[in-house]
Parts: structure tokens; sequence; C-alpha cells
């Protein structure tokens, strides 16, 4: 009979001692080497996720498939905007494998024996390389109504059935939709001010909507912080709004939430420097408030989200709200393979996953205050915001 556990004469087992402790070990040295193997396999295998890696605004500055990867990106950014989920995921795997290939991805075979890669997307990067172009990119605005398309995708609160419908319904360009379509408010101002929301920002600009935020928030309460997330936190010379995140240590969402609503948005609404309500939380309910924001004696309106954050959900809402998106999902994802979850709220554990991994439960909190202790606690390095550019 062999012994399970180490012995111990209060257990009843009629067992030699020396026999179990040399079963035992031999036992142990086995399962030790079995575990030691199957944690080298999964360490291997999490290099691979794009948040292991450092990626920054020269990452991909002296990668052989550059041009590659570009013309790519361009298809990704339209299935993007068309909402086109599957062939989103496809471009998003495939940019990721060229980015981590050491060589020139040529021909169709090379690009096929990637992980990764499949056969349509094999023939287009061999396309690529030979041409120099993708006809299928070159496609996607051939005609008036792809073109009208994009164009109707740029406006605030469209999604690609709205636009599809203003198409459909005969509306030619943006003066007709402003004319004669039914829009919400904040479709119209979408219109109105097209051309205001299609600039980037500069990145001293996104400052200074910043500090005047700031000083709004600090007269209601000095305790409250204001960070510039998004792009602006990443490093980049110019973003496509401006994202702040509103918090306070020990502060709930109902106070900032409260203080937000009752006090500083209608400050900032009579001091002149926001100029509409594009999404607005209500008192009660909600954590974001989306609308538009301008400086003193400029003409520009600008896309400005305020952020209500807890402060026992700082760290992982400024992941969140940092990003990119391909660097926040390379964290979800991994931790989805460590059966966690993250989201802008916290890191989860013991989360319970059916087919096609759907969730079964919503698991145990076990991090979301400090944003560093979440990448400990998934085994990924510490990224500054600057290296999170995938």
């Amino acid at each position: 009979m062999k012994c399970l556990q180490p012995w111990d004469p209060l257990d009843g087992l009629e067992c030699d001692a020396a026999v179990a402790a040399s079963d035992l070990s031999e036992d142990s040295e086995s399962e030790t080497a079995a575990m030691q193997k199957k944690r080298k396999r999964w360490d291997d295998e999490q290099q691979k996720f794009l948040c292991m890696q450092k990626h920054d605004s020269t990452f991909n500055s002296g990668n052989p498939n550059l041009r590659t990867i570009e013309v790519l990106q361009q298809m990704l950014d339209y299935y993007t905007r068309t909402s086109d989920h599957w062939r989103t995921l496809a471009y998003r795997k495939a940019i990721s494998a060229l980015r981590n290939q050491s060589t020139k991805v040529a021909t169709r075979n090379q690009a096929l024996s990637i992980a990764g890669i499949g056969p349509r997307l094999a023939d287009k990067i061999e396309e690529i390389v030979f041409t120099n172009r993708l006809r299928r990119l070159e496609n996607t605005n051939r005609t008036p109504e792809d073109h009208l398309l994009q164009e109707f995708l740029g406006v605030y609160g469209a999604g690609v059935s709205t636009a599809s419908r203003w198409i459909a319904q005969g509306y030619k360009s943006l003066a007709d939709l402003q004319a004669r379509a039914s829009l919400t408010a904040a479709q119209r101002i979408g219109v109105e001010r097209y051309d205001d929301f299609s600039q980037r920002i500069p990145r001293n600009e996104v400052a200074a909507h910043g500090e005047i935020v700031r000083r709004a928030v600090h007269r209601a309460n000095p305790e409250m912080q204001v960070i510039v997330g998004g792009s602006y936190r990443r490093g980049a010379c110019d973003s496509g709004d401006i994202d702040l995140i509103i918090t306070k240590p020990e502060a709930t969402i109902e106070e900032i939430r409260t203080m937000m609503t009752d006090t500083v948005v209608p400050q900032l609404f009579r001091q002149g420097f926001l100029q509409a309500s594009l999404a607005t939380t209500s008192r009660d309910d909600g954590s974001k408030w989306h609308g538009a924001s301008k400086l003193p004696g400029r003409a520009l309106w600008r896309r400005i989200d305020l952020l209500f954050v807890p402060g026992a959900e700082i760290g992982a809402a400024l992941i969140y709200f940092t990003g990119n998106d391909i660097f926040n999902r390379s964290l979800r994802l991994l931790a989805s393979k460590k059966s966690m979850r993250l989201n802008q709220r916290g890191l989860y554990t013991d989360v319970l996953r059916g087919p096609q991994r759907t969730k079964l439960n919503a698991g145990r909190l076990i991090e979301s205050r400090d944003e560093r202790r979440i990448f400990a606690i998934l085994g990924v390095p510490w990224r500054p915001p600057e290296h999170r550019i995938c």
C-alpha cells in the first residue's frame, strides 16, 4: 500500500515509514518536474503577449515589415470604423505577429508559417510586398457611397447603422444632413462642428484644457485630483479628444459625480469653457460626462470627456483610460487565460467561464487601487504609459 501523505502514527495507516518516504520522494520529484515543465511552457506562452514587451514611439522604426504593417493598419482602421469585428480581430493578430518578426515576410508561404496569419491575409501581405499597394484598401474609398459612409461615420453619435441609414435615405452630404435629416441633439452638434472635431489637438492645448478643469475642480474641492488620460498620458504629441479623470483617494463615485454635475460643470459652462453636453450623466447614475469645450479666445471646439473614478478603483481605471486599446486587450486576454478578469473597476480572480469563454460569475476582487500591483499580479513587467503604444 502506497502512502499519499507523510507517515503519522495517528493516521492508522499500517505502512513502512521508510518506504512511504521513498515513494513520496519519487512522486514529488516527478510532480515537480512536470510542474516545472508546465510552468516553463506557460512562461514561454506568456512572453508572446504584447503587454509583455516595451512598445514606445520607436518600437516599429526598424521593423523590416514596417510598410506592410502600415497598409494593414489602414485596413484595420477601416474595419474598426465599419464595426467589422471579425476582420478587426484578424488584422490585429496579423499586425501583432508582423511586429514580432526580425526578418522581412515577403511571400504567402512565409506569412502562413506565422501563427496568427491566415490564407487571405497571407495573400494580402504578399501583394503589399510585391506591388507596394493593396487593391482592397484602394477599393474602400472607390465609390461615392464608400466615401460618403466614411464621412458620415465621422459625425459624433453616428455608428455604422445610422450612417448607412442616412445614405439609404438619400442624404448626399453633411449639409444635406443638417438641412433635412432627423438628428439627435448630439448628432446635430457633430454635424455643425464636424471640422472642429476632426482636427487633432496639440499636446499643449490638451494640457491647457486640463488645467482649466483642474482649477475649477480644486475650487470645489482642493483634495480632488484631475489626471489627463488617453494618448496624452502615453506621451503623444496630439490627441483626438481630451480625457480627464476626476478622482480622490477616499471619495466614492456618488461624491465625485454630485460635485461635478452640481458644481463644476455648471461653473465651466458659465465661464464659457464648456460649450455643449453631448452625453449627460444624471445626478443619480453614471460615471462620465461627454461634451465640447474651447479655450478662451479660440474658435475651435474640442471633444472632452470627464471621467468620474472613485479612489478605490483608480489603479484599474488608469490602465483602462490610458490604453492604448491593443495593449489593454492584451492585458485583459492574459488575465482571462489566468482565470482572472480585468476591467476599469479592478482585477478579479476565481472567474469561471463556460463555452466560448463566456463568463459564469463575477469573480473575487483582488486589486483595483494600485496600477503597478495589477501588473505584478498578472506577471507583467511594469510598463509606464509611454511604453504602451502597441
